[in-house]
């Protein structure tokens, strides 16, 4: 994305350039390509024909914006009429149309004698062509010696240095509208700064506020002067601001490929790993058999050895026998083959399950590299329309500085410095919106490898959620994005009302919704799906929903209209690889599977020693469950099956499984507390788990508020989230390898 930035100034002429040397194309118009007639200003000061303005604004309705820089502009109630004239270009178009009359020798009417001659003057005081003669007489004649300084010849015109500045010095001050034989040497504020003549002051203007109009334009350039300087500092910056964004877009993309270069290098050691661990687990599978063939076979060498002198009287024993040890090692040899299938399949699944991280993780990298490109490159295109914006009214200011004609600084230098004192305004917060447009969300491989973890027995971080406390709503769930969003749920009980809000590790709330529940102690769960999206669960109406973190929506399915059954949700966890949401349901020995469309897909019977699921999490393909009336959790597969129970650790008092959640490496932690019915401070035991065999890896005894738990990538590491059902207080333990 390398382009060089200039901002051209081709189409742009100053009060000193050289009248000659202008492009045709700056005096025409850029609605209709003709020679401006009656130019008029616009507040982003682009002109254009009146005609035409009022064309534009018939054809808008009346909701006009700059044809050029789409800025809005306030129509006056007499149309284009009411908009400021352009003196600027009005005295470049009056000199090119003289210019042209000298150098095509038009023949004109003498302003004094009335010959029809070929013009070799023009008089601005007169506004006429003069003839030689008449030319001669007015230099020479003393009562014409204040039109000399107004004339302009055929010679000037030929010696092609005739400056902006020098024709604005041959245009007199206006004559006064009222008194038309007097200049207007003043200046009435009153009246929107009408020229007037000192006659005027004993008339109509008569109290109103008169000002000498040398001394106003003397002041109104020095304040324009000193806002163009502010201006062209600030043009300055944006350059550099914009330069530096672009070398922003180069990082970004750096940044990008080293992501996508580091989760491949991950990727590939863990690949590695798995493929030879399965060359290990065939190697064992095969040696096994050769042992168990082996053994059988010296076995049957022996005993046929032994009874080779009985063979005719107990040949149908030995046959009977050799049926027997065939049939033991066809058995024995089969359950092997059984045992070291699953061992393969399990590294095989752990095998797909590491590539389908590999993908999801390089996509979400590239969303947020195409995310981040498109602010930067929004972020250029502003800082380049600003740009323009600004060197539009440096030009016009300066020209304004320059112009000899005082009255077109009266006339247009305050709206030049209102435009400019506006766009500086609307510069004062530069760039800051792309601060942190390096930063890219966590992306981690779950490798699914139990390690003993270490768990802090004071928090790292205590996070005082200010809404939620104040308001005294409850917490019943929390979940966490691998982008690190962090979302909470919980009832509204004044309301009847249920709130899904995202919060920041600072306490505040960062978007929130709120939906509806026939429940006077209304709950609501949660778990993390896919992408922005969290599995929503509500308890009385049974509503199962999903909730989008970016764009705060929400729509859900009313689980008992499905099922054809009054039930209470009790618990909900998703695996958003599979496109599966479970949900558990009070007294109710059957968990339901929906898909993404919230659509019912299957039914899991529970085994009978799990008769109501307090709270479940799914795993690679493995639910564990608490039970609130049983001191243990569990783990079934998604066919029900009882696979193992979670052992409770020796020594303590806490029995009670009251939440569970799961970690990157694939533990699984649950919270044992001592009593269910007390919403205080409490002793706890966290507990951490193998998910493989359901063995028992570390104890973390504390003191704390039960609550519902999850994890979450936070600075760089995995933190374990554990919020208070009330009191709106989220307490983040550290997970360190033990």
């Amino acid at each position: 994305m390398e382009e060089s930035y200039r901002i051209s100034t081709s189409a742009m002429a100053t009060a000193a350039t050289i009248l000659d040397d202008i492009d045709d194309k700056f005096c025409q118009c850029c609605l209709c390509f003709k020679q401006y007639k009656d130019p008029r200003h616009l507040p982003c000061l682009h002109r254009y024909c009146s005609g035409c303005l009022d064309e534009e604004i018939q054809r808008t309705h009346g909701d006009l914006k700059c044809p050029l820089c789409q800025q809005d502009a306030d129509v006056p109630e007499e149309g284009a009429e009411g908009l400021k004239k352009d003196f600027f270009m009005n005295e470049i178009i009056e000199f090119l149309d003289i210019k042209k009359s000298f150098q095509d020798e038009e023949t004109h009417e003498c302003g004094d004698c009335s010959k029809m001659v070929k013009a070799r003057s023009y008089c601005f005081k007169c506004s006429e062509f003069l003839c030689d003669g008449c030319h001669e007489y007015h230099m020479t004649k003393k009562s014409l010696k204040e039109h000399r300084p107004y004339l302009l010849t055929l010679k000037d015109v030929k010696t092609k240095n005739l400056t902006l500045q020098k024709l604005s010095s041959l245009k007199q001050a206006p004559m006064c509208k009222i008194h038309q034989d007097d200049v207007s040497r003043l200046c009435c504020k009153t009246c929107e700064n009408m020229p007037i003549c000192t006659a005027c002051t004993y008339g109509g203007h008569k109290s109103h506020e008169i000002e000498d109009a040398i001394s106003l334009a003397t002041v109104k350039k020095e304040n324009l002067r000193n806002q163009l300087a502010i201006l062209t500092k600030s043009t300055d910056k944006i350059k550099q601001e914009v330069k530096k964004t672009l070398q922003l877009q180069k990082d970004i993309v750096a940044t990008a490929d080293t992501k996508v270069a580091e989760l491949d290098h991950d990727a590939g050691e863990e690949l590695n790993k798995i493929g030879k661990d399965i060359e290990v687990v065939s190697e064992e599978r095969s040696n096994v058999a050769k042992q168990i063939r082996d053994k059988w076979e010296g076995e049957h060498e022996q005993r046929q050895q032994a009874f080779e002198d009985k063979i005719e009287r107990l040949r149908k024993e030995h046959e009977e026998m050799e049926h027997q040890f065939e049939s033991d090692m066809d058995r024995n040899i089969e359950k092997s083959n059984e045992t070291y299938s699953k061992k393969e399949s399990k590294l095989l699944s752990k095998q797909e399950n590491v590539e389908k991280q590999l993908q999801e993780g390089k996509a979400l990298i590239r969303k947020e590299k195409e995310n981040k490109l498109g602010k930067t490159e929004g972020a250029i295109v502003n800082g380049k329309s600003t740009v323009e914006r600004m060197q539009n009214l440096i030009e016009t200011g300066s020209n304004i500085l320059v112009s000899e004609n005082n009255w077109t600084a009266i006339q247009n230098a305050d709206r030049v410095c209102a435009a400019s004192g506006s766009l500086i305004h609307e510069l004062g917060g530069g760039f800051s919106e792309l601060d942190e447009v390096l930063e890219y969300p966590q992306v981690r491989l779950l490798l699914g490898r139990a390690e003993k973890m270490k768990i802090s027995h004071t928090t790292v971080k205590d996070v005082a959620i200010d809404d939620i406390k104040r308001k005294e709503w409850y917490i019943n769930g929390v979940a966490a994005a691998p982008n690190g969003t962090v979302v909470i749920t919980g009832g509204v009980s004044e309301q009847k009302q249920a709130h899904i809000s995202v919060i920041k590790l600072d306490g505040k709330i960062s978007k929130q919704k709120l939906i509806g529940s026939n429940d006077p102690d209304p709950c609501c769960y949660c778990a993390f799906f896919r992408n922005d999206e969290f599995a929503i669960a509500t308890h009385c109406n049974a509503n199962i929903g999903l909730y989008n973190a970016d764009n705060n929506t929400y729509h859900s399915t009313d689980l008992r209209k499905i099922i054809s059954k009054e039930v209470r949700v009790w618990g909900i966890t998703a695996d958003g690889s599979n496109d599966q949401i479970i949900a558990g349901c009070e007294d109710d020995p059957v968990l339901y599977v929906l898909n993404g469309e919230l659509q019912l897909t299957r039914t899991i019977n529970l085994p009978q020693i799990v008769q109501s699921p307090a709270d479940i999490v799914v795993n690679n393909g493995t639910i564990f469950i608490c039970w609130e009336s049983s001191t243990s959790a569990y783990a079934i597969n998604m066919e029900g099956e009882l696979l193992y129970q979670l052992p409770t650790p020796d020594s303590t008092n806490c029995t009670l499984p009251f939440s569970m959640c799961t970690s990157n490496s694939g533990s699984v932690y649950v919270l044992l507390v001592e009593s269910y019915d007390t919403s205080s401070v409490q002793e706890c035991v966290i507990t951490q788990y193998n998910p493989d065999d359901g063995s028992l890896l570390t104890t973390t005894p504390l003191r704390a508020v039960k609550g519902w738990m999850a994890t979450a990538d936070i600075d760089g590491a995995e933190k374990l989230l554990l919020p208070s059902q009330s009191g709106g207080m989220l307490r983040v333990y550290g997970l360190e390898e033990d």
